[in-house]
Order: C-alpha cells, then sequence, then structure tokens
C-alpha cells in the first residue's frame, strides 16, 4: 500500500538535538558535523580550552557554534550532516529539535506504529458494537469454564459487577475509581500506565487471574496477532523539515520543535492479513473482538474487512469531534476546519505519531460520553494537570498540537 502523509508527522526515536548540534539560518537549520567544525576550528588557531570549555558547559541560551562560523567566514554546508527546511519561528537563542526515527541516516515509519492507530481503531469498535454487559458476560462465561479455583471465583465476581451495568465501559469506570481509592488508602499513586490492562483484556484475549478482576490481558489469545505490518520503506531526508509546534490553549506559549514527514511525502508499507492463523487458531482466542467478528461470520474471512470499517468509523468520529471543538483551536478554527472537510470522503485515514492527542490515540470518545461519571474519574487520575502543576483544567483535553497551522499526524493508506 501506498501511504501518504497528509499533515505533519512527528514519530521520535528519543533524541533531541540541542544548541552544541545545530546552526540555524532564517529559513534553515543545519545539523553539524560537530567532530569536523571542532577539527577545523583549531586550526584555525580557535583555543581548544575555550572550545572544551563550552562543549563540556554549554551556556543554554546561546547555540555554541555560531559565533565561530560567522567570525571565521565559514560555510555550514561544509560542515553539516544534513540541514533541513523550518516552517515556523526558530529559536533566537536556543532550540532543542525533537529527532525523526531514522535507520543509516534515513527516516521511515515503524510498523508498530501503524499497527497501533488500527488497534485503537479496533478497541473503539469492538466496545461500541459489542460492548454491552450481556455480551460481555457470554465472552467471560467461557474464560470460567476453563479456569479454577480463586480464578473462576474472582470470574464470577466481576460478572456480576459487569452485569449491574449497561455497558462495560460503565464497569470500567467503576472499576478505575475503586482501583484509585483502593491505593489512596493505602499512600499509594495509581498507575496510569496500566490503566486500560482490565479492558484491553476483555476487548483482545484473556487469561484467568488469581488476582481480581479475574482476568489478565495475553498477547497469545489476541486476534490482532493476525495482523502484521512491515516497517516503510526508507524515504528520502528531503521530506523531512524542522517544524515549531504550538500547543493552542496553553496559557503561556511552549514551543517545542521537531524533525517531522511534510505532507505530500509517500512511502509503501505493507500489511499482511493471516487468516490462516485465525482459522487455525479459532479455539483458543476469547475476547470480545473475538465475539464481533463470530457475528459477522467465519473470523478469519471477515476479519480484514472488520478491521478497515473500525478504521474508518473511528477516525470519521475523531474528526467529527474535531469539528464540533473548533474553539479549542482559536485562531487557527478557519483552516483547521478546511483541514478536517478535506479529509472526508477519504478511505483508510489514520492519525499516527507524537502531537494525535489523547482523543486520536485512546478510546476516549467512549469515555467523554460518558459525562459526569467519566468527569470524577478523569480529576482522580488528574489527567488534565495545568503546567504550573495548581490544579486541573475544567476542559480535557484542553490543548492541540498544530504544526504550520495543521493538525499533526494524518495519513492515507491506498
Amino acid at each position: 500500500m501506498r501511504l501518504a502523509v497528509l499533515s505533519p508527522l512527528h514519530i521520535g526515536n528519543g533524541n533531541k538535538l540541542t544548541p552544541v548540534d545545530v546552526y540555524p539560518t532564517d529559513d534553515r537549520v543545519y545539523v553539524l558535523n560537530v567532530e569536523r567544525l571542532f577539527s577545523d576550528l583549531q586550526k584555525l588557531g580557535v583555543d581548544l580550552e575555550k572550545i572544551l570549555t563550552l562543549l563540556k558547559n554549554p551556556p543554554g541560551e546561546h547555540y555554541v557554534w555560531k559565533g565561530y562560523i560567522e567570525e571565521y567566514h565559514l560555510n555550514p554546508s561544509d560542515y553539516a550532516l544534513y540541514s533541513l527546511p523550518v516552517f515556523g519561528e526558530l529559536g533566537k537563542t536556543s532550540m532543542g529539535i525533537n529527532e525523526f526515527i531514522k535507520s543509516n541516516g534515513r527516516p521511515y515509519i515503524p510498523g508498530s506504529s501503524i499497527k497501533g492507530a488500527i488497534r485503537t481503531a479496533v478497541f473503539y469498535k469492538a466496545l461500541k458494537e459489542c460492548g454491552d454487559s450481556g455480551t460481555v458476560t457470554s465472552v467471560l462465561d467461557g474464560v470460567a469454564r476453563e479456569s479454577r479455583g480463586r480464578e473462576r471465583e474472582n470470574i464470577a465476581r466481576l460478572k456480576t459487577f459487569i452485569g449491574r451495568n449497561a455497558h462495560v465501559v460503565d464497569y470500567y469506570l467503576y472499576y478505575l475509581e475503586s482501583q484509585i481509592r483502593r491505593n489512596e488508602e493505602r499512600g499509594k499513586d495509581f498507575d496510569k500506565r496500566h490503566a486500560d490492562d482490565v479492558l484491553e483484556g476483555i476487548v483482545f484475549g484473556m487469561e484467568g487471574s488469581r488476582r481480581f478482576p479475574g482476568i489478565q490481558y495475553e498477547p497469545k489469545r489476541d486476534p490482532m496477532r493476525a495482523l502484521i505490518i512491515r516497517d516503510s520503506q526508507s524515504i528520502g531526508r528531503k521530506h523531512l523539515a524542522v517544524y515549531r509546534v504550538e500547543a493552542v490553549g496553553n496559557p503561556s506559549p511552549i514551543p517545542i520543535w521537531v524533525e517531522a514527514l511534510q505532507p505530500g511525502t509517500e512511502t509503501e508499507v505493507e500489511p499482511k492479513f493471516d487468516a490462516e492463523l485465525l482459522r487455525v487458531n479459532a479455539g483458543h482466542f476469547n475476547g470480545l473482538l473475538w465475539e464481533c467478528l463470530k457475528d459477522r461470520g467465519r473470523p478469519w474471512e471477515v476479519f480484514e474487512d472488520f478491521v478497515w470499517d473500525a478504521v474508518r468509523e473511528f477516525y470519521d468520529a475523531i474528526i467529527d469531534h474535531e469539528l464540533r471543538n473548533l474553539s479549542k483551536f482559536g485562531r487557527h478554527g478557519s483552516s483547521v476546519r478546511s483541514f478536517y472537510e478535506g479529509l472526508r470522503g477519504k478511505e483508510r485515514i489514520l492519525r499516527l505519531g507524537w502531537g494525535s492527542g489523547w482523543i486520536s490515540t485512546t478510546i476516549g470518545l467512549l469515555l467523554v460520553e460518558k459525562g459526569p461519571k467519566w468527569e470524577q474519574v478523569r480529576r482522580k487520575l488528574k489527567l488534565g494537570e495545568n503546567p504550573s502543576g495548581r490544579g486541573l483544567s475544567r476542559d480535557f483535553p484542553k490543548t492541540r498540537r498544530l504544526a504550520d497551522g495543521k493538525p499533526m499526524g494524518w495519513v492515507m493508506l491506498g
């Protein structure tokens, strides 16, 4: 499949370029070969100790090499590992630039990023379509039959709790609140990294557990194993640029600079749907997703269509949500409206990478529908803390990240 980038896309490698690494001009950033520049400056008679002191203790608010390059009339392109165009204002005295993930110096899009975006859509659809308490308790019956002793007792309790709610998402909010309260009583913080573990197990596949709530996610029982996506082909560095990312909604501007693929970039990716894996292991899968697939027919025959339906429904819902909340984009509201309306009717739209936002990377759309129930849990989870550390935002998620005036991370497969 061809993957086309529709808005600036940043997938980081964990590294940050600092003022020691770059030389900025008005419209370009040069990423320097510091070793070569250092050597030539020595040959020009620059004091070695002075340079070493600067490198060991960079001033933090100044580009270390800028003065030397200008004083000795050096051409920064002679010392550049590569250079990138700039969209947005650069830091006048310093900035850090989050690097894009690369292999042998060339950017690429990890298959795991693409699959993660698809998996979120499938998570959303399985819950929305099959998450009623009756279906969920029926699924848990199957898990209970394979369990014994304490595991079976815990699953029976879990079924009782879920049965008191119309939908498993209602139970999930109750579960989160009870776990937070339990941790508070023990003087511990609730680990938000594991907040969705129980729901992930129920949806994608699970095994019994001796600990409440009686089940845990089991990757071997997850039908999404049958979707395999390899990393994209290498992409030419000419498609990268440095973007100043604006967090719209922050009370004070906190600019972030990133390397990102420019809109119009295209590459190839190879998704594989392994129907045979699903058929051979049909008796092993046991989550809500598998139940949804069985409702449509033979799961191994309907899996691919279900996945693409999920992608369409989820990302259409994201677009609708953002169009209803244009006021959160401030002065960019009009351009954001045009961008999202331009996505209407396009097939296989995904949102990847950093800056996509909480709504696009979670089942948040289903949570916010619960109104006060979700708001109460959200506050206990301390989601939406003010940057100053003083209190929580009344509106979550409050900020939107824009690069060159566009919502980040949108791509299209075709």
